[in-house]
């Protein structure tokens, strides 16, 4: 029987402004590649007033290495709270791909992507953002930015 394949979703919408996010986030993005995980960046879709891919190459830039698939969230309808588009892009992409949601990663640094980490086995929390670290401190989450800093980080494929 073969294995199923393992995703990692990295929406990150918020710049990493410090050293040890992108650090963190690089790292992540790193051991997924080493253990042959799908790389998913989950990106805003194309505005025709900017560059058309713009936020897709920082989140490259960002990941430190390319992701295999860029997924461009729904536009926020009336109704929707904010992150259900990125929230609704991760389980059809899970669903399209044929991957298991128990086995894939999610990573976000705002809080519009609680919704998103709820949907994966195995969320995520890039930043020091008070309310997102609570959030994840009250569920179990790790939080990669303070396990940079301690360097010895839980998210080991």
């Amino acid at each position: 029987m073969v294995e199923p394949t393992r995703a990692a979703f990295f929406d990150l919408r918020d710049g990493h402004r410090c050293h040890r996010s992108r650090q963190a986030v690089r790292q992540a993005a790193e051991r997924h590649r080493s253990a042959g995980d799908l790389l998913v960046l989950v990106a805003a879709p194309p505005d025709a007033c900017e560059r058309p891919h713009a936020e897709a190459e920082h989140g490259v830039a960002a990941l430190g290495v390319g992701p295999d698939l860029v997924v461009h969230r729904g536009p926020e309808q009336p109704g929707c709270s904010p992150g259900d588009p990125a929230m609704v892009t991760v389980v059809e992409a899970i669903i399209l791909l044929g991957l298991d949601a128990s086995r894939c990663f999610g990573y976000v640094n705002h809080t519009d992507g609680l919704r998103t980490l709820s949907v994966v086995g195995n969320p995520r929390v890039v930043c020091l953002d008070p309310e997102l670290t609570e959030h994840a401190s009250s569920r179990g989450w790790p939080v990669l930015v303070e396990e940079a800093a301690l360097d010895h980080p839980s998210d080991t494929p």
